[in-house]
């Protein structure tokens, strides 16, 4: 797999979790806490490369399980429309983005959901804003892109 065009599926994820807000005030949620995407290739396919695009980043993802991967990443701040929905910056604040992945047929589903995780183990699922789930619907699509063309060529 070449390094060139690799997009950690949770790089936008988490960098729509910190864009800063407009000058008009905070951005509006969308009301979507989770993305979704069906690919053309086996569950485990899709981890691999999920965990593949993530490394090339320099994100670890763990798996607590067979059909999740969890990429995070400290938060130094956290944005006015973060804030509304859960509360104030505190110190050890993570960003978590979940990734499941369960066979659909011969496919599948990906879905994807965002947590801000406190360092007390308070956990709040992101609401995203209209910029969020745009990116992350991008990241998501560069994803299956990936996975189904590289399936293709096995």
């Amino acid at each position: 797999m070449t390094r060139h065009g690799l997009v950690l599926i949770g790089a936008l994820a988490l960098g729509g979790c910190m864009t800063a807000s407009a000058p008009s005030g905070p951005p509006r949620p969308a009301g979507e806490t989770a993305l979704r995407v069906t690919v053309n290739a086996t569950p485990d396919y899709v981890r691999q490369v999920i965990l593949s695009r993530a490394a090339a980043r320099g994100t670890a993802g763990s798996s607590p399980n067979a059909r999740t991967i969890v990429l995070e990443r400290q938060m130094s701040e956290t944005t006015p429309a973060l804030q509304a929905v859960c509360g104030p910056h505190r110190p050890g604040r993570r960003v978590s983005v979940v990734i499941t992945t369960e066979r659909a047929g011969n496919r599948t589903a990906v879905t994807e959901r965002r947590f801000l995780i406190d360092g007390d183990g308070t956990r709040c699922a992101v609401v995203m804003t209209t910029e969020d789930v745009v990116a992350g619907n991008r990241s998501l699509a560069e994803l299956k892109a990936q996975a189904e063309s590289q399936m293709a060529g096995r």
